[in-house]
């Protein structure tokens, strides 16, 4: 098999990665701004035609679930987390990546346990066919989900970018060469 052949594979693939995380950002921001719209309805609803709903909190409260979890797998794509830029910010090259690697190590560890938790939840909520406490009562399933999806998509990115980084470190690639924050 040509080595290429490999390359362009995994390059398809990280573009496949990093295009789903754009979409998740998309859907990040539409969610704000359906979160957005339903607490304008309610204010209005709820002040100037005394008529209150018993969906806008709820709902705001389960769209928010999924607005971080996919935001944070977007915010992961374009390497937008928080580090402590004093020391991070002086590395490059080898010492970058390595570092990097072990970042994205512990990230994923702590992202798995989210994925995994997450989805039991989730899969109970399903089994038993629960529902919020509101007044509407939304099924449970449908917004808990999100945060195993969210995560999953996290640690995908985590993956892709040790390899990444690893590629780089054993001088098959640039520094950083699958997207993100550069070396």
């Amino acid at each position: 098999m040509n080595p290429d052949a490999k390359s362009d594979g995994f390059e398809r693939f990280v573009r496949g990665v990093q295009w789903l995380s754009m979409q998740s950002g998309w859907i990040a921001g539409g969610l704000a701004v359906v979160m957005m719209l339903a607490l304008v309805r309610e204010v209005a609803g709820r002040y100037f035609f005394n008529a209150p709903t018993d969906w806008a909190v709820d709902l705001n409260a389960f769209l928010l679930v999924g607005m971080v979890y996919f935001g944070s797998a977007y915010t992961t794509s374009i390497d937008g987390h928080v580090r402590a830029d004093f020391f991070y910010g002086r590395l490059s090259g080898r010492p970058k990546a390595w570092l990097d690697i072990i970042i994205d190590l512990i990230c994923i560890y702590y992202t798995s346990m989210l994925l995994w938790e997450g989805w039991w939840m989730a899969w109970e909520s399903l089994v038993f066919e629960e529902v919020s406490s509101g007044g509407v009562r939304w099924p449970l399933f449908p917004f808990q989900v999100l945060v195993p999806l969210g995560a999953f998509m996290v640690c995908t990115l985590m993956v892709v970018r040790i390899i990444c980084n690893v590629r780089f470190l054993c001088g098959k690639g640039e520094p950083y060469a699958c997207g993100g924050g550069g070396h």
